[in-house]
């Protein structure tokens, strides 16, 4: 039963830091507001975080579970792989629209190593998912492709380059503005088309 008390305190904090840094921002919430909002000690957080990185570690692992869990489902019910292709780009901007405010790259840049291997696990995660729903192009005869793992990654290796060649983006290690995000998403879908049509049947 405490185990069970624990694991609920733990997923209690991940709540309401979440929102927090949903609506104000990462940076700028506090873990004195934390403990406010659920109404406990400051120490009591500490108990199951080290820190407020740590914190921030720990949501943006639950936020990226339901986001791969999101794409897996698409690729589970996908007949049309052009078009799951296109739906993974919708998933990826409703995800950013929604947790903008969590301060992922300038997380990447402040941590520790730990956070930099969970990006690398994500990208790999990212690749598979891409694979799956390539495979099923292939098998359906809407593409043509040798190795459907090797396509994937150079799609998705290219979808990633493009963040960093946005217009005026001058730091790529900050989080950017909704403009900036937008014209990096029209670019990705454009990228798409061209790629899509590469490996047509």
């Amino acid at each position: 039963m405490q185990a069970e008390n624990k694991d609920e305190m733990r997923d209690k904090i991940l709540e309401a830091a979440l929102k927090r840094f949903t609506h104000y921002g990462a940076s700028k919430t506090t873990m004195n507001e934390i403990a406010d909002d659920l109404r406990c000690s400051k120490a009591s957080l500490y108990y199951y975080f080290t820190d407020k990185n740590g914190m921030h570690q720990a949501v943006l692992e639950r936020i990226g579970e339901s986001y791969f869990q999101e794409m897996e489902n698409e690729v589970k019910t996908a007949k049309s792989a052009t078009k799951a292709l296109f739906q993974i780009i919708e998933i990826r901007r409703n995800f950013v629209m929604k947790f903008c405010r969590l301060e992922l790259f300038k997380m990447l840049v402040d941590s520790k190593h730990d956070i930099r291997n969970q990006m690398v696990a994500a990208k790999k995660r990212e690749i598979e998912i891409h694979a799956e729903i390539i495979k099923i192009g292939v098998a359906n005869g809407e593409f043509k492709v040798k190795n459907a793992h090797k396509t994937a990654e150079t799609l998705v290796m290219a979808m990633m380059g493009l963040r960093y060649s946005v217009p005026d983006h001058v730091n790529p290690n900050e989080d950017m503005d909704d403009e900036l995000f937008n014209q990096v998403l029209e670019q990705q879908k454009l990228l798409l088309e061209i790629f899509i049509k590469g490996i047509k049947a």
